[in-house]
C-alpha cells in the first residue's frame, strides 16, 4: 500500500504562528516609509494653508495706515486702516498756477495734490500725518483724520488734482513728507474657535473687538490651534515690526509657523 504524506494539525498552528510572528515583525518596518509620506503630506498642506494666510495678512499689513497697526490684549486679533489711496500735497503755490495749498493754520475745504487722482469710494476718510500719539490718533477721533460724515471728493487733472470736503476741516499738523492718506475702512484679523477671520467694513473704534460689531466676515484659515500677533511700533529710524505665530493640526499632525514683517510708518 502507498502512503500518505502531509502536514499535521500541530505542524500547521506552528507554522501560522511563525508566519505570524514574522508579518508583525516587519509590517511596521514596511509601513514607516507610507507613514512618513502621508507625514510630509500633511505637514505640506499645513504649511500652504499657513502662507496663504500670511499673504493675505501682510498685504493687508503693508497697505495700512502708518502708524494704525494695533493687537488686543490677548494678542489673538490684530487691526489697521486700510489706504485706499495715497498722495503728497501742496503746501507753497505751483509754478503752473491755480495751485491751491493745504494751509494748516486754518479750516480747508480744498487743496491741490500731486498727479491724477481717482474719485474715492463713498465713506473714505481723509487723514494727515498719523502718529498714533494723543492728539495725532485717527482711532481716538483726532483732528488727524476727517470725521465720517464729511464727504471726500476728488478732481482728476494733471500734474494735479484737486482733494475737496464737504464740510471745512483743519489739520493740527502738518507732514514731514507732505503725505495724505485716504482710509476707507479698519481691518481686523482674529483667532476665534480654531478659525482665522478677516474682518472689514465696519465703522473705526476706539479699542480693538474681536469680532467688530457691525463687520463683515471672511474665513481666512481653519485648523488652528492657536495663533498669536504682536506689534512693535516704529521709530523715526526704523519700520515697525509685525510678528505671527500660527499653530495648525490636521490629521494628527500638529505644525507652528512664525512670520515677521516690517510695516512702513512713514507719514
Amino acid at each position: 500500500m502507498r502512503r500518505l504524506y502531509g502536514f499535521t494539525l500541530i505542524e500547521l498552528v506552528i507554522t501560522l504562528v511563525l508566519v505570524g510572528i514574522v508579518i508583525a515583525v516587519v509590517a511596521p518596518l514596511a509601513a514607516q516609509p507610507f507613514r512618513a509620506y502621508i507625514a510630509t503630506q500633511n505637514r505640506s498642506q499645513l504649511v500652504s494653508q499657513a502662507d496663504a494666510d500670511f499673504f493675505l495678512l501682510l498685504r493687508d499689513a503693508h497697505a495700512a495706515l502708518p502708524n494704525s497697526l494695533r493687537v488686543n490684549a490677548a494678542g489673538t486679533a490684530v487691526e489697521m486702516l486700510h489706504v485706499q489711496n495715497a498722495g503728497r500735497y501742496r503746501t507753497v503755490p505751483s509754478s503752473l498756477g491755480g495751485s491751491q495749498i493745504l494751509d494748516f493754520s486754518t479750516a480747508v475745504s480744498s487743496f491741490q495734490v500731486d498727479g491724477p487722482l481717482a474719485q474715492p469710494p463713498a465713506g473714505t476718510q481723509l487723514v494727515i500725518y498719523n502718529t498714533g500719539q494723543p492728539g495725532a490718533d485717527a482711532y481716538a477721533g483726532d483732528p488727524v483724520i476727517t470725521p465720517v460724515s464729511t464727504v471726500v471728493t476728488a478732481t482728476a487733472s494733471s500734474p494735479e488734482s484737486l482733494l475737496s470736503l464737504s464740510v471745512p476741516h483743519q489739520f493740527p499738523f502738518p507732514s514731514p513728507m507732505q503725505r495724505f492718506y485716504l482710509v476707507d475702512t479698519p481691518i481686523t484679523y482674529a483667532c476665534l474657535n480654531g478659525q482665522l477671520w478677516r474682518y472689514d467694513q465696519y465703522p473705526i473704534q476706539s479699542v480693538v473687538a474681536s469680532p467688530p460689531a457691525g463687520a463683515r466676515a471672511s474665513l481666512v484659515g481653519t485648523q488652528l490651534l492657536s495663533c498669536q500677533f504682536s506689534y512693535i511700533a516704529g521709530t523715526s529710524s526704523r519700520a515697525g515690526l509685525l510678528s505671527v505665530q500660527l499653530q495648525l493640526n490636521a490629521n494628527n499632525e500638529s505644525l507652528t509657523l512664525m512670520e515677521q514683517a516690517n510695516v512702513p510708518n512713514g507719514i
